[in-house]
Formats: C-alpha cells, structure tokens, sequence
C-alpha cells in the first residue's frame, strides 16, 4: 500500500492496516510521538484506527536534550 507520511510517499506492507502497525511498521513505538491522519490529530487509544491507501499522515517525533 502507498501511503504519504511527513510529504514523503512510501509504500507499507499490506499487513499494515492500522496506525499502530503503520508506528511499528516505521519503528517509532518506543518514542513520544504525534499522529496526525488526514489533518487529524489521533490520540493513542485511536492508534487502532484502520487506514486506507489515499490516506496521508504527518507524524512527529519529540527529542529531549539540552
């Protein structure tokens, strides 16, 4: 499946049908990040959301420092 993610097309196996798998797919479960889909921001427990190839996503990732 195509997916756009931070404006970037990129194509997902077709196991990936949630938002969950499409964050384990891209390897940022162990991080604090922000979903958005389709300019909806998505809270965790919304994870389970199904997607869908026309679907675009915008994903950020917080990194601490100092």
């Amino acid at each position: 499946m195509r997916l756009r993610v931070n404006g970037h097309f990129i194509e997902v196996p077709k196991e990936v049908q949630t938002v969950a798998a499409l964050v384990d797919f891209l390897a940022l479960q162990s991080k604090v990040i922000i979903v958005e889909q389709n300019g909806v921001i998505l809270q965790a427990d919304e994870h389970e959301r199904a997607i869908q190839p026309s679907d675009s996503f915008e994903i950020v990732t917080f990194v601490g420092g100092g």
